[in-house]
């Protein structure tokens, strides 16, 4: 198992968990946490909830997950825990409405046939856009405000580089040497991302 720096900071703080090291690791990870729990078709007032849960399950447990012996990444291990308390908060919902309307027992059942695997490509998927995002926070204020517009209006819609040209009016060769700077700096920072934040 490679050891890069974020990774470090895992082990870190299986060994030492001072308020430094979690305050980083929450930073870090609270937005992708409060993601999955939204993927698994909880509410925004409730996912709130259920992060704290998870980070708290986090702390508790973080001195035992060893990647070798699970035989998966820690955001693996992360999305499979992130599951099962999702899973646990709509059992228990399901057991304290049972005399209401509201019924869990579709989303209770799709969770519990829900795979490793498939946990897995959530986790992925939304680790990818992640890190997309974490990317361009860190590099937007290196560009121009003009080269921003160009570039997130491009990745927000399938939009052609003859239409961001007339959008922004500027030609179209502009457009392109924004989007190609953008995305190299883009694929730098996700490169370096990636190594230290455990892959």
């Amino acid at each position: 198992m490679s050891q890069n720096t974020r990774y470090t900071l895992l082990k870190k703080l299986q060994n030492d968990s001072s308020e430094k090291n979690w305050e980083e690791f929450v930073q870090y990870y609270s937005p992708y946490i409060f993601v999955i729990i939204r993927r698994f078709n909880v509410g925004a007032h409730d996912s709130e909830e259920l992060l704290q849960d998870v980070l708290v399950k986090i702390w508790k447990n973080i001195s035992k997950f060893d990647a070798e012996k699970y035989e998966c990444r820690f955001r693996t291990w992360l999305g499979v825990m992130i599951r099962n308390t999702v899973f646990n908060f709509f059992k228990s919902k399901a057991s304290r409405n049972s005399r209401s309307n509201v019924n869990y027992e579709d989303i209770i059942g799709k969770l519990e046939l829900m795979t490793e695997a498939e946990v897995n490509i959530i986790s992925e998927r939304e680790w990818k856009n992640h890190i997309a995002k974490l990317a361009w926070e860190k590099l937007k204020a290196s560009f121009s405000e003009q080269t921003q517009k160009v570039f997130e209006e491009s990745i927000k819609s399938d939009i052609s580089n003859a239409e961001l040209a007339t959008k922004f009016a500027i030609s179209e060769s502009s457009v392109r040497v924004f989007k190609m700077r953008v995305r190299k700096a883009m694929h730098k920072e996700i490169i370096r991302l990636n190594s230290e934040l455990e892959t």
